[in-house]
């Protein structure tokens, strides 16, 4: 089980609550933000984000899905959203999306080590691995500043046509190996 709450300055890691729903809509809502991702749908319609941030409750309870709202520490402005799948099914382990207001500021940096540390210390995990389309390589540079290395490319439905996704991963002795030397 992951704590509720990470802190890993400038984040704050906490679940989502529905007074969220608005937020998650305005963010989430952004074709732009939306179509650099493989779950976001959109248009993202009234009610969505009710649903979702309701559903994570079961996923939590099942022990399938961890997701965090990804807050800023100072305020605890919600920014945006990392899930971690303990066990990597059709999508990758890992997977989050940053409003694009916040793109650039290292929220997603900072949440995916966040969430891969606590991986690796309280599950039974030997590898984190997530995915991210060629066309969005600052997706790709979050995952190599947490260490994350290619493991392979792939050719995958995305929103009705084939796209191109890189998948990167890190197991749990490059990380050790990674926190040690820093």
């Amino acid at each position: 089980m992951l704590p509720a709450r990470i802190t890993c300055s400038p984040v704050l890691l906490r679940p989502f609550t529905l007074a969220d729903a608005g937020r998650v809509q305005l963010l989430a809502g952004d074709r732009i933000v939306a179509e650099s991702t493989a779950l976001i749908p959109h248009p993202y319609e009234d009610g969505m984000a009710q649903k979702w941030i309701a559903s994570q409750a079961i996923d939590l309870a099942r022990g399938r899905e961890y997701t965090y709202a990804i807050t800023r520490c100072e305020d605890e402005l919600l920014v945006g959203a990392i899930s971690l799948r303990p066990v990597a099914g059709e999508q990758e382990n890992l997977g989050y999306w940053i409003g694009r207001e916040y793109w650039g500021h290292g929220y997603a940096t900072a949440a995916a080590r966040a969430i891969i540390g606590v991986t690796f210390w309280c599950l039974d995990c030997h590898q984190v691995t997530a995915s991210y389309l060629v066309r969005n390589p600052a997706s790709g540079r979050v995952l190599e500043k947490c260490g994350l290395t290619l493991v392979h490319r792939l050719t995958r439905d995305h929103r009705g046509r084939q796209e191109e996704f890189c998948v990167r991963g890190i197991t749990r002795d490059a990380w050790e190996a990674q926190i040690a030397g820093s």
